[in-house]
């Protein structure tokens, strides 16, 4: 599972039709090519990183279905294995998370292979968005599902021999679509249930199917703080996602907390709440770790939430924030009991025996 890490020599960016795209190179092949919208541009071009812009600009113009440029890809050795067999499927053509890890051999290791494609940092010249769900939705992608959609239009209308101008046609409704920070509630509502995202100042971001080591977590603490709720007798409530909050009581963010605590029932209007909880609880995935830890704890803050925990599975940890008390924070293993500070630390979190009773899943289903 030991994983390489090669310098960075070479980073460039090139805008696409998807939005600003940065590559990098370690001096032999390209080890990155990803979204990014709002990095400082400092390029340091090289003969490889020219190379692959222009073989881009071949693919977005139709005149390449087949990328000749080397590649880095840098991972575990699973991972490359799923990265190998993305490289596989045909241009215009798509396959589910279930035939890939049918053709590496683990047919049991659907989810395995999400997290896999989740973590491809080469995205297009290894196309993770060729994978769809079973069911032929979008599911996931780097660039966002709008852009996903667009390079497969494109590589379908190429596919079946298009003239230029029809392929502009299918293409259309991407080039009109909104950007990130432009979304609001309408669109959210718009979405397809089955699609979990969140809202935060205009901007959509995808959410991963939670774990059962996740879920497990959450019901594990919603419980406990329910329970405790009514033994004091309190008009609080603790809930689980998904749960709808319209966090700046605007039309530009709506989040889903793993969960919280709501002591103003008040809040609670057409099935959603409006404004910020007292409690919030996430629970770290690989998809929403980055924005939990930065982008949502700044959210959290200036809205007015009152204590915030971030619950790490993996490295077994809890950080809490209580932000009546300043912005440090205080870290507790999975060995402690963590106090509630909105109640005075009166109420108790017992992680081990959270812990003890997870176990099973940490052994069967390790992350």
């Amino acid at each position: 599972m030991r994983r390489e890490n090669r310098m960075v020599l070479h980073r460039m960016h090139y805008d696409s039709p998807i939005g600003s795209l940065c590559l990098e190179d370690d001096g032999e092949a390209l080890t990155a090519l990803y979204p990014t919208e709002n990095l400082p541009r400092q390029d340091t071009v090289s003969n490889l990183l020219q190379r692959t812009c222009d073989e881009l600009e071949e693919y977005f113009s139709g005149r390449r279905t087949v990328f000749d440029i080397p590649l880095h890809p840098q991972g575990t050795s699973f991972q490359k294995k799923v990265w190998d067999a993305l490289r596989e499927i045909p241009y215009g053509e798509t396959r589910s998370y279930a035939d890939i890890a049918e053709r590496i051999g683990q047919p049991q290791a659907c989810r395995a292979v999400g997290g896999a494609n989740n973590k491809n940092r080469i995205l297009i010249l290894i196309p993770c968005h060729r994978v769809i769900g079973k069911n032929g939705s979008l599911t996931g992608f780097g660039c966002g599902i709008e852009a996903k959609d667009y390079l497969l239009k494109l590589e379908a209308a190429h596919t079946a021999g298009l003239k230029p101008c029809l392929v502009s046609e299918a293409l259309a409704e991407y080039a009109h679509r909104k950007r990130q920070g432009e979304y609001t509630l309408e669109d959210y509502f718009a979405l397809p249930e089955e699609r979990r995202v969140e809202l935060i100042d205009g901007a959509i971001y995808d959410m991963a199917s939670p774990t059962l080591i996740h879920q497990a977590i959450g019901d594990s603490l919603q419980t406990r703080f329910n329970n405790y709720i009514r033994e004091k007798h309190g008009i609080c409530r603790a809930f689980t996602s998904p749960v709808d909050v319209q966090l700046d009581c605007d039309d530009r963010t709506m989040v889903q907390p793993d969960v919280l605590i709501l002591c103003d029932l008040s809040k609670v209007r057409q099935g959603r709440v409006y404004g910020a909880p007292d409690l919030v609880v996430e629970v770290l995935s690989p998809s929403t770790s980055k924005k939990d830890r930065s982008l949502k704890l700044s959210k959290y803050k200036s809205a007015g939430v009152r204590e915030y925990w971030i619950v790490d599975p993996k490295r077994k940890t809890v950080l809490v924030y209580e932000f009546e008390k300043g912005d440090t924070a205080t870290l507790y293993g999975f060995d402690a009991s963590v106090p509630v500070g909105i109640y005075d630390g009166k109420c108790r979190v017992d992680f081990a025996q959270i812990y003890e009773e997870i176990r099973i899943l940490y052994e069967i289903d390790p992350e």
